[in-house]
């Protein structure tokens, strides 16, 4: 068997409502840009698959596609599009092409960016109503993370997990203690990802374990592993690589989570993926749920928490091509969140100060404010810290503003 056509459609995809659109357009994050792959075989086979980022498919023509499936150097998109064509030709599920199953159903978490708490509570419902049973949360030192799960908790069940992912704003082991035993005290808390970069500390590390009840994860490194630096992992990529670190975690013990982000043919892989190794306990992340579309027919439903794992040969969906169509774009094309980037605003952070007179900083571009959290440079979650986008209304007083916050952020130093 091989491949005869292998292509890349550049796809726009809206973010499903207002107040996404919002928060991922402010943030240092993903668009709405998607990758679909589709291959084709001399036997009349295809195969779909999906990424965030661009891949060769010239390459792939004339290929055995049972031959490549296992090639991660083929990019992420072109690789499920193999393995799913691979699974039609041999009339087995993709899982049946990566191990033994194990399990019939794979956890799976609900995701979003750093918002306010009106709006994670709104996300939290919005999650119920599609029948997630977790939250994976973006810390950020410009939000009140202690309101945030207050405001949260009080709308979801007691069994109902957030885990929450500081990216390393925490800084340090002796910050993280402060606020993860602050966080400790929260029922709703399940798990804290990457309070600081683990790997960097590896003592302080260890010590944070010791102090802080609620297990704390970070992104698979092998120093982290053997130091004992953390209770699991987030694991993504290629197959053959997630199969090596997701051995090495079995073998420690050591239980994670699937991070794969995509629509949902990303979705059906990580479950055909995670349905074979036997640490994939944690509720995976694919972020499918942002776009107003899936790119299925039929939406992979979620039932406490989980997703069945099909056993219809390949990946077990089927692609709605009209979807395909309606968000096609030429590669060219900006995404809405790249327009939005390239207009004027100011970002105000602020504290409650003495005498009811705020602290106030102003940034114009959330890159830069990262930077200076990063750096240590103004103190990170405080209580009662909030943020607010000051959209450009094209007056003097405005434009005064933002030109005197450039030419500042201009002498600020690059964070090494």
């Amino acid at each position: 068997m091989k491949i005869v056509n292998a292509t890349r459609r550049s796809l726009n995809i809206p973010f499903y409502c207002k107040r996404v659109e919002r928060a991922m357009h402010r943030a240092q994050t993903h668009d709405e840009r998607v990758y679909l792959y589709r291959i084709e075989t001399d036997e009349g086979i295809v195969g779909y698959g999906d990424s965030l980022s661009v891949s060769d498919v010239h390459t792939l023509i004339g290929q055995n596609p049972f031959q490549i499936m296992h090639n991660d150097a083929i990019g992420f998109g072109p690789q499920l599009a193999v393995l799913d064509a691979v699974g039609k030709a041999a009339d087995v599920p993709v899982h049946a092409l990566l191990g033994t199953k194990l399990r019939d159903r794979c956890p799976i978490s609900w995701w979003d960016i750093d918002m306010s708490p009106a709006d994670w509570v709104a996300e939290a419902r919005e999650s119920l109503k599609r029948g997630y049973t977790s939250f994976k949360m973006k810390a950020r030192p410009w939000r009140d993370i202690l309101q945030q799960i207050e405001a949260v908790g009080k709308v979801v069940p007691a069994d109902y997990k957030f885990d929450i992912d500081f990216n390393g704003f925490l800084l340090n082991q002796a910050k993280a203690e402060i606020i993860l035993q602050q966080l400790d005290n929260y029922p709703n808390v399940g798990i804290y990802e990457s309070p600081f970069y683990l790997y960097g500390d590896l003592t302080g590390a260890r010590i944070l374990r010791e102090r802080v009840c609620k297990p704390v994860v970070e992104h698979f490194r092998e120093d982290c592993l053997h130091a004992h630096a953390c209770d699991g992992f987030v694991i993504g990529g290629g197959v053959t690589e997630v199969r090596r670190q997701a051995a090495l975690a079995a073998a420690f013990n050591k239980p994670f989570w699937l991070q794969m982000v995509g629509t949902g043919i990303t979705t059906a892989f990580a479950v055909h993926l995670g349905s074979v190794l036997s640490h994939a306990q944690l509720p995976y992340i694919t972020c499918h749920e942002l776009w107003k579309h899936d790119l299925l027919k039929k939406r992979l439903d979620v039932i406490d928490g989980h997703i069945q794992v099909s056993d219809v040969p390949g990946l077990g969906i089927e692609v709605d091509e009209k979807a395909v169509e309606k968000y096609t774009v030429d590669p060219d094309t900006p995404t809405p969140k790249r327009l939005y980037r390239r207009e004027k605003r100011i970002l105000r952070i602020s504290w409650p100060g003495v005498a009811k007179q705020k602290r106030v900083w102003e940034f114009t571009d959330e890159a830069i404010y990262q930077k200076t959290f990063y750096a240590g440079s103004i103190p990170g979650f405080e209580r009662g810290v909030t943020l607010e986008v000051i959209e450009d209304d094209h007056s003097a007083t405005f434009k005064k503003a933002h030109a005197a916050l450039a030419k500042r952020e201009a002498t600020i130093p690059a964070l090494t």
